[in-house]
């Protein structure tokens, strides 16, 4: 390359109406600003990403555009702009394709050496969950960047590396609209193509930098914020030279440069290396079962198998009970209520109150009253989730901000076009659990995950599911049992829930070998595997 590729770049600019720390009314003034700039200095390419006006409504919104795009036909190199949440809350693609004369979908295009791609995904903000992810907008990108062999940069409204907002005045409280739910899938795209050496984004209002995989993740500051700069407005637009070096520098009065190095082609931080998961179980391994004050028992394979008792669980139970051990039973089926559930195990000569048993149904309603008050929710699954939803203050609505995925056998296949219409019309998918399948005394019956897998291609969406292995079931049932981490240990049948969700939430695991089979090659190992409760119960007592 005879010079490097030259880019200039300027963000939410915001033009409109002062609003927090935005002082729009200079907005237009900064931005001729910076198109004089861009003509002297003729970079390669002028890239525009996003949120050019601060919404009002469409027609406002229309007159503030046409305001900004008059502005940039003055610019005398290529340019290229990208959707922002602001530029579609009231008006299209359309629209803005209308007003700045260019077609503002997916686009990629080689310049100077080096594969530009401009992905434009869904940046509607959904209320009050945040951004959605679109499967359709991920199988873009890879497809584009397995085209070309030229090192690549990404340009996007929203970040790609879901970078920490800690002392950012706006997302540092409004984080749900900060990062995308799919990063790690949209970071498995970048780091598996080899070719990535750049991503730049806006959207977030500071200068930041992080480095991914030894790819630069830039943001760029918003040239009418003020919060950084003591009240007046930053006038920041970026300048990016591209060699075999990655030169950035934002000018403004809130300034700030880098040189790094870039990428070599499939470069990668780390060597193969055995799946971390199988480094955690080891570590899990060696601490082995001292210390251990109680544990969560999964239970259709562990206290039962269908509708027939496990032998020797229910002596199991009490003995570990007798021993002084805190008992929580943390099941993935959402088709009961606690209460039921201790019901079905009375009848089973095991006692475990409503209030030592944890279902998915029962997760899902604590982790959606966490995301708002009276969060208005479709209900996709039993009488018995959504009754749990209920008691937990969702609201039924038939302009639902969630729909909640679980399993009902006799729902019909209306009920699911339903839910998948909500999803198309803006609404979140939450799901109870991810199981596929459920072990019973004559094989197997469907779970949640035939639902989410329906609701997930009939959307494009992809599913946010509470119970194991995901987080917050763990975190919930650590809580209701009082105890730390370190002294509890999650007994299960099923490696890719139970043993796989331990790891993830750091305790320690029992496989039993009285429910599902372990398969061979997994990278989750517990620290014990055993035939069946009562033989745990035996090695833990003595």
């Amino acid at each position: 390359m005879s010079h490097p590729l030259r880019l200039a770049l300027v963000t939410d600019i915001h033009h409109g109406a002062p609003s927090f720390t935005k002082k729009g009314p200079e907005a237009l003034g900064l931005l001729r600003d910076f198109v004089a700039f861009a003509n002297e200095a003729r970079p390669d390419f002028v890239i525009e990403l996003g949120d050019r006006i601060s919404d009002v409504d469409r027609d406002t919104d229309r007159a503030l555009t046409a305001a900004v795009a008059e502005v940039f036909a003055g610019l005398e190199v290529p340019r290229q702009h990208i959707l922002g949440n602001h530029d579609i809350a009231y008006m299209s693609q359309a629209d803005n394709e209308e007003l700045l004369g260019q077609p503002m979908g997916h686009r990629s295009l080689d310049v100077g050496g080096y594969h530009l791609v401009f992905w434009q995904m869904d940046v509607r903000i959904h209320f009050p969950g945040g951004f959605v992810p679109d499967a359709a907008d991920l199988d873009w990108l890879r497809a584009d960047l397995a085209r070309s062999n030229l090192p690549a940069v990404i340009f996007s409204h929203v970040p790609l590396d879901d970078g920490s907002m800690r002392g950012n005045y706006w997302f540092q409280n409004n984080q749900r609209f900060s990062a995308l739910p799919h990063t790690d899938d949209i970071q498995a795209v970048i780091q598996g193509a080899g070719n990535v050496v750049l991503c730049v984004a806006g959207h977030v209002h500071w200068n930041n930098v992080n480095i991914i995989d030894g790819i630069p993740h830039l943001s760029l500051q918003s040239l009418s914020e003020s919060y950084t700069t003591e009240g007046a407005a930053t006038g920041a637009w970026a300048w990016i030279e591209l060699d075999d070096e990655i030169r950035w520098r934002t000018h403004g009065r809130d300034p700030i440069s880098l040189a790094v190095p870039r990428r070599s082609h499939n470069a990668h931080w780390t060597p193969p290396l055995p799946p971390f998961e199988r480094l955690r179980s080891r570590r899990q391994a060696e601490r082995g079962l001292e210390g251990l004050r109680g544990l969560l028992l999964d239970m259709d394979g562990v206290l039962y198998r269908g509708d027939a008792p496990i032998p020797g669980a229910a002596d199991a139970v009490r003995r570990l009970q007798s021993a002084g051990l805190e008992l929580l039973a943390v099941t993935n089926n959402a088709r009961a209520s606690a209460a039921e559930y201790a019901a079905r195990l009375a009848r089973l000569d095991i006692d475990l109150p409503a209030s030592r048993i944890l279902t998915s149904g029962e997760a899902t309603a604590h982790y959606l009253a966490a995301q708002s008050a009276a969060p208005e929710v479709f209900v996709a699954g039993s009488e018995a989730l959504r009754r749990e939803l209920l008691a937990a203050g969702c609201r039924e609505s038939t302009t639902p901000a969630y729909v909640v995925a679980g399993i009902d056998l006799a729902m019909p296949l209306s009920r699911l076009a339903e839910a998948a219409a909500h999803l198309h019309r803006g609404a979140r998918l939450i799901a109870s659990n991810p199981d596929r399948m459920l072990p019973t005394v004559t094989g197997f019956a469907p779970e949640c995950g035939a639902v989410i897998a329906f609701l997930e291609a009939a959307s494009g969406q992809t599913a946010t599911v509470v119970g194991k292995p995901n987080r917050p079931i763990y975190d919930l049932a650590l809580q209701r049992l009082g105890l730390p981490r370190d002294a509890v240990m999650m007994v299960g049948d099923t490696v890719d829930t139970d043993i796989a969700g331990a790891a993830g939430a750091n305790l320690r695991s029992a496989h039993v070998a009285s429910g599902n089979p372990f398969p061979a090659g997994t990278p989750y190992q517990p620290t014990v595997r055993v035939a069946d409760l009562a033989e745990l119960a035996d090695r833990l007592l003595g």
